[in-house]
């Protein structure tokens, strides 16, 4: 155990968990004051898509840990493999946000299409003229 310990110190492996806490809390921010202060339905997705990737960022950094090895068992049970299913859970998070950001941009063209802007307040004030 010792040597595999040695040889990721060597390697740097290990992840500092402030930086990335720190650094996903600052991208949930900034994807959150993106959704609300623009007008464009596309930096709206964007910044959507920004907060999705922060917050995996953040269980990423979470769930790894100093002196836990990936869970590629190779004979030695004595060493302490991370768990899994965090992992699991993580890249099924990463598909689902994927799968939302493309669902989005295929509405946000349909939209465009219709309306000919990407302008919140300008479709909003097309679909009201539409509804009378």
């Amino acid at each position: 155990m010792e040597d595999v310990e040695r040889i990721y110190k060597q390697t740097g492996y290990t992840m500092t968990g402030n930086v990335i806490f720190y650094m996903s809390v600052a991208g949930m921010l900034v994807g959150t004051i993106g959704m609300l202060l623009s007008r464009n339905i596309i930096k709206k997705i964007l910044s959507l898509g920004i907060v999705e990737t922060s917050i995996n960022t953040l269980y990423t950094g979470i769930s790894s840990r100093r002196s836990i090895i990936p869970p590629i068992v190779n004979g030695d049970f004595s060493i302490a493999y991370a768990d899994p299913v965090p992992q699991a859970v993580i890249i099924t998070g990463i598909v689902i946000s994927f799968a939302l950001l493309c669902l989005s941009l295929v509405f946000a063209i349909i939209i465009y299409n219709k309306y000919h802007t990407m302008d919140i307040g300008t479709i909003e004030s097309n679909f009201e003229r539409e509804k009378e």
